[in-house]
């Protein structure tokens, strides 16, 4: 995605946890998390826009392979593909509706990827390092010259939700070169860039939204009923017609157990939703010709995807983050848990002894 569009799914996720058709549904715990998250992010929402987009001005690590997760069907005439291509058994989560968009059937397949650094693994990270960094925080004096500040936590957050959407766009996911010179990939992007520009009032010298009174990035004064009939009027009735359980044991997909497996599945699915889109049957010179933007079914087939893909980039970053910001509350409980064990075994012991 583009810097507007990798804050704006920034900004709507924040939106999602303050939702209470969403969290009414979440148990208490969750409740007070989400709220938690929300009043902490409340004060850095104008760090939305430059912060998110860090991973691709700063890091660059999308040059190694950072922001993609490129799967290939393996070519038959290639050994190490052949040997290497594995079925992938993570499936996402029922509330996102991409899946909806693809033959099932391109879920079962064999896929060949490359990079040994992928998006997973780079999304898996830093939740762990976002957990830490809150936990050094929490034991560090104010002032301490290494303790970690909300302004760093809330960046590693926003780099983390970059890496969460970059999963969501299909080109990510497919090992077919449609960036150059193909313009496949970037007029996607621009596509969600400038539905987000002419929608929503956003001051480009600042690169910062203005906010409607429930916070919200505001809709342009005016224009409310082309945004309802717009894509991204779509993409909010798709999320209002949504629920998710943090607590569920199905929330990250059946099997999943970590946020690795979530976007390892979220990235097969935009994998198959790329190549529906793109069909594998067209060459490379076909490809390059293409122009989304000016020619059809194309660009009809693009406003149709893109509420899908928006929406479950949302819900994508409003899950992992909250799970993320949870993951404290979890380390902390298993610490007291195990330390209590620790103290009874020891218990045992004396008493044995004695």
């Amino acid at each position: 995605m583009k810097q507007v569009a990798h804050g704006w799914v920034g900004l709507m996720a924040l939106e999602r946890l303050r939702s209470k058709r969403l969290t009414d549904k979440f148990d208490s715990h969750f409740k007070k998390q989400a709220k938690a998250f929300v009043r902490f992010f409340d004060k850095h929402k104008d760090a939305f826009v430059q912060g998110a987009w860090f991973p691709d001005t700063v890091i660059s690590d999308n040059l190694a392979g950072g922001h993609t997760y490129k799967l290939k069907e393996p070519d038959p005439s290639k050994k190490t593909e052949r040997e290497k291509a594995r079925r992938i058994k993570h499936r996402p989560p029922a509330h996102l509706s991409c899946r909806t968009l693809i033959d099932a059937a391109a879920l079962e397949k064999e896929y060949y990827s490359k990079h040994k650094y992928t998006l997973p693994d780079r999304c898996e990270a830093l939740t762990h390092a976002i957990r830490d960094m809150m936990r050094i925080q929490g034991k560090e004096p104010k002032g301490s010259d290494i303790m970690f500040s909300d302004d760093q936590i809330t960046l590693y957050f926003l780099m983390l939700s970059h890496y969460i959407a970059d999963a969501h766009v299909p080109p990510h996911s497919d090992a077919r070169d449609l960036y150059g010179p193909a313009t496949v990939h970037p007029d996607m992007e621009k596509f969600w860039d400038d539905e987000i520009k002419k929608h929503f009032t956003y001051d480009r010298k600042r690169k910062v939204f203005d906010y409607d009174v429930t916070g919200a990035p505001e809709v342009r004064a005016g224009k409310e009923q082309a945004f309802d009939r717009s894509v991204l009027g779509q993409v909010i009735e798709l999320l209002e017609a949504r629920t998710w359980n943090p607590a569920g044991k199905k929330v990250l997909g059946k099997g999943n157990s970590k946020v690795y497996d979530y976007l390892e599945a979220v990235c097969l699915v935009s994998y198959a939703l790329s190549t529906e889109y793109i069909p594998l049957e067209l060459g490379k010179r076909e490809i390059n010709k293409l122009r989304i933007l000016e020619q059809e079914p194309y660009l009809s087939e693009l406003e149709r995807i893109s509420p899908h893909i928006l929406a479950d980039a949302i819900d994508s970053t409003a899950l992992v983050w909250l799970l993320t910001w949870d993951k404290l509350h979890k380390l902390e409980e298993g610490i007291k848990k195990k330390k209590k064990q620790i103290r009874k075994s020891k218990k045992k012991s004396r008493k044995k002894q004695g």
